[in-house]
């Protein structure tokens, strides 16, 4: 199966280009500036813009599925990247060639708007995907145990042994990694019958801050612990790593970084909990333990 990723230099997107590798499709990794992705030679490299809808629709040419990335409306302005998304969509419906499109879309999404942009986005993408009337698998994931290794939760790590995260203690969290996403995307582009499913994804279980810290503390050889940071600090921290990418102004940016997380924190339904077993009953793949990806990482370096 020849099969199109968008965004594939992204952290989700070098995932599911490997994980298609690995399963003995053929990829075509479609970014801004696909050499800069870290992959296999073999990988055909397609450039695209979002701001240019042409080679947005090229560079699914001859593709039997697409895996649709985009990049993240909480640092970016969402309008131009809805548009993206309604364009790619059209593209496959009118193509000859692709079977499905699976849209991966990096976060939990309610039903209705939240009047939160971030989520609201997303929504709205969704909406547009299916009114094209292109064959459409949507997954959602919940949050990354690969964020952890990243430069908003790292450093506290680093220096303090502790993950400080704006989770309250007692939240059941269904962490997922990146690995598993991709698998999970891959599995649903072999699936073309399910066509008009939406998949909400997680890990294997849901495991609270203070498990969390005290488990990967085991497998790290360091003594975690885990504290709840303050939406609005976290909000701030967020608006500061992002500020040379993000469009959005940094206030803006902050403020919705709080609402975000307020209701992931706060919904009764619980956006960061997941029961895989109908997923996995339709999705057939095998979820990584939380040890098991512990295990595997290449911990950044310590820095003073």
């Amino acid at each position: 199966m020849r099969v199109a990723v968008y965004s594939a230099t992204g952290d989700q997107g070098i995932a599911q280009v490997r994980s298609l590798i690995e399963l003995g499709h053929q990829a075509v990794a479609i970014s801004r500036r696909p050499e800069a992705a870290d992959l296999p030679d073999s990988v055909e490299r397609v450039a695209a813009d979002y701001g240019r809808h042409e080679s947005l629709r090229a560079a699914m040419d001859g593709a039997d599925a697409v895996l649709l990335n985009l990049p993240s409306t909480s640092f970016q302005e969402a309008a131009p990247l809805i548009e993206a998304a309604e364009v790619i969509a059209k593209a496959a419906a009118a193509s000859d060639t692709v079977k499905i499109l699976v849209f991966n879309t990096s976060m939990p999404v309610p039903g209705h708007e939240m009047g939160i942009a971030a989520q609201d986005a997303r929504l709205e993408m969704r909406r547009r995907i299916f009114a094209t009337g292109v064959p459409a698998i949507v997954i959602q994931p919940v949050v990354y145990l690969d964020n952890l290794l990243k430069a908003w939760a790292w450093p506290q790590i680093a220096r303090e042994n502790m993950i400080y995260y704006p989770h309250r203690e007692t939240l059941d969290v269904c962490w997922i990694c990146h690995d598993d996403l991709a698998r999970l995307m891959v599995a649903a582009a072999e699936r073309p019958q399910l066509a008009g499913r939406i998949f909400p994804v997680g890990g294997p279980e849901a495991i609270r801050g203070p498990d969390l810290a005290r488990r990967l503390g085991q497998v790290w050889g360091r003594p975690l612990t885990f504290k709840s940071m303050p939406l609005e600090t976290c909000g701030e921290i967020m608006a500061d790593v992002f500020r040379s990418s993000a469009t959005l102004d940094r206030d803006v940016l902050a403020r919705e970084m709080a609402l975000k997380y307020r209701w992931y924190n706060d919904e009764k339904d619980r956006p960061f909990f997941v029961d895989m077993g109908p997923v996995l009953d339709a999705l057939p793949v095998s979820l990584t333990s939380l040890e098991d990806w512990a295990a595997r990482q290449t911990l950044p370096a310590t820095t003073a």
